[in-house]
């Protein structure tokens, strides 16, 4: 009863503070970390010191904020938090176990995450000595849960190369004449082939045919992301 009882809790929570914080940034910023703590509490009531599962609902938020600052449109910005707040829902209620779905919401909040960055870079401007420390802080974090689920001391050092190597795209990225968007698709994509390729080899589930499959489907979206995305004009 608790579990249902605090999942729709913070399920209204998101949807109350993400719709009524947006007219002031800091305001709004200051709102998803109370929301993040609170988050955080009430799972460790429930789970006690589980860091893994601890750790993806805080995820989670952070790419479900970084998404609704990006939107522009109300009407899409409601309709993206409603789905969002449902997910969350749904999150609450199957953390603590593992299963396909959680995977699932853990790579979409990547990608958010992401996004979030790269937005951040585009209307800040920010210079690339503070972005790329950013990418790899965050990428080192998403790999810890990434990789979380079993004991392996090789994981550690996956930690850091991931990291690594995520960073180092992204220092290509910021001189693409590219929309944050793009880049953002394009930066997913090479960590979630480190990340699946990785995960794969741990497990000792990682084919020829399962590589293939997996460049052959990274390599169409990256297609068509590139091949329909609206380039900057360079200066």
């Amino acid at each position: 009863m608790f579990t249902r009882i605090s999942s729709i809790t913070l399920a209204i929570l998101l949807f109350l503070v993400l719709l009524g914080s947006q007219s002031n940034l800091y305001i709004y910023a200051a709102s998803l970390i109370v929301l993040i703590f609170g988050a955080f509490a009430i799972n460790f009531k429930r789970l006690n010191f589980t860091w893994p599962h601890l750790l993806l609902p805080t995820i989670y938020l952070l790419g479900v904020g970084s998404v609704v600052a990006v939107i522009s449109s109300s009407t899409f910005r409601l309709v993206f938090l409603i789905l969002a707040c449902i997910l969350f829902y749904a999150l609450e209620m199957r953390l603590g176990k593992e299963s396909h779905f959680l995977q699932n919401i853990y790579l979409l909040s990547v990608f958010a995450i992401y996004l979030g960055v790269f937005a951040l870079q585009f209307y800040f401007n920010l210079k690339v000595w503070w972005v790329l420390p950013l990418v790899f802080g965050v990428t080192y974090l998403l790999s810890v849960q990434g990789f979380a689920g079993f004991s392996l001391p090789a994981k550690r050092y996956f930690y850091l190369l991931v990291a690594m190597v995520v960073s180092e795209a992204a220092w290509g990225l910021l001189f693409w004449p590219t929309h944050f968007f793009v880049n953002s698709v394009v930066l997913f994509c090479v960590f979630y082939l480190l990340w699946l390729f990785s995960f794969s080899a741990f497990f000792g589930k990682l084919s020829r045919a399962k590589i293939y499959w997996q460049l052959t489907l990274i390599g169409l979206i990256l297609l068509v992301t590139l091949s329909s995305a609206a380039w900057r004009p360079l200066r």
